[in-house]
């Protein structure tokens, strides 16, 4: 499933860099380069980000970011984002976990892919902005925009739950591995015995993106950015060493990449 995601992403960018040109010669005449609306070159900006799941698989992220950038030139920044990302195992994983536990017959089994939950983070990227136009709205309104490339790294740390390996099996029948006050409620659950795991690992982040100048100074962004990071998973886990408690299984050999892609929101103000 990741293996399709990349390829994608950087079609993606790859097919916005090829029709910019035709864009250019549409929107992006002469005098909208000359009378910009701001020219943000040689300054400092401040950014507030909000990302949502453009995919939803075994977990979804929704991501606050606070960054900070500094112009060169018009259109080449350099920029520092951290941020925090609320995270949590969809629908269909804790459909995997309840019925795998119910299941008698799975005595070796491999645990899944793309299950680390990203949380604390922070990279640092440049920004490449080469075209820059005018959209016209109404009769008497354009927007201003930039359209710009991001590319960076940094720091993540990760978390990651299991939904194959419970030390203590609480109910079989109806696939639970946690304490909670209501078999049929699994928020009523004060206790998880489900193997939970944490690290800190490299995190690349790319993203394609666009900046609407609302006026000077003022400016809405939103992006599709990929955040991307090595998996680490276990293979050949013996179910029953696991519910004893006992090490079980080996690392993945090729564990291959994580790809969180996210639709992101955000406001600029440029000093």
């Amino acid at each position: 499933m990741t293996a399709r995601i990349l390829p994608r992403f950087i079609s993606l960018a790859l097919l916005l860099t090829a029709l910019s040109a035709p864009a250019q010669e549409q929107v992006l005449d002469p005098a909208a380069v000359r009378h910009r609306l701001f020219s943000p070159g040689e300054r400092l900006e401040a950014s507030f980000t909000v990302g949502l799941p453009a995919r939803e698989y075994l977990t979804a992220h929704y991501n606050l970011n606070a960054g900070i950038a500094y112009n060169f030139f018009n259109t080449l920044g350099v920029e520092a984002r951290a941020g925090y990302a609320l995270s949590r195992h969809t629908g269909l994983a804790r459909s995997i976990s309840e019925s795998f536990l119910a299941r008698e017959d799975k005595k070796i089994t491999d645990e899944l892919e793309d299950m680390w939950e990203m949380n604390l983070h922070g990279v640092v990227g440049a920004r490449w902005a080469p075209i820059y136009g005018k959209l016209s709205l109404l009769a008497d309104e354009t927007a201003h925009f930039q359209a710009y490339l991001w590319a960076g790294g940094g720091l993540a740390s990760l978390r990651r739950q299991s939904v194959i390996q419970c030390t203590q099996v609480v109910s079989r029948d109806l696939g639970i591995c946690d304490d909670r006050e209501d078999p049929n409620d699994s928020a009523s659950a004060t206790r998880s015995f489900w193997r939970t795991e944490t690290r800190m690992a490299p995190v690349a982040s790319g993203a394609v993106g666009f900046r609407f100048f609302l006026s000077s100074g003022h400016a809405l962004r939103f992006e599709l950015r990929d955040w991307v990071f090595a998996d680490q998973y276990r293979v050949n886990v013996v179910r029953e060493d696991w519910e004893a408690g006992r090490e079980s299984g080996e690392p993945a050999r090729n564990p291959g990449l994580t790809h969180l892609v996210q639709f992101d929101l955000g406001y600029t103000f440029i000093f």
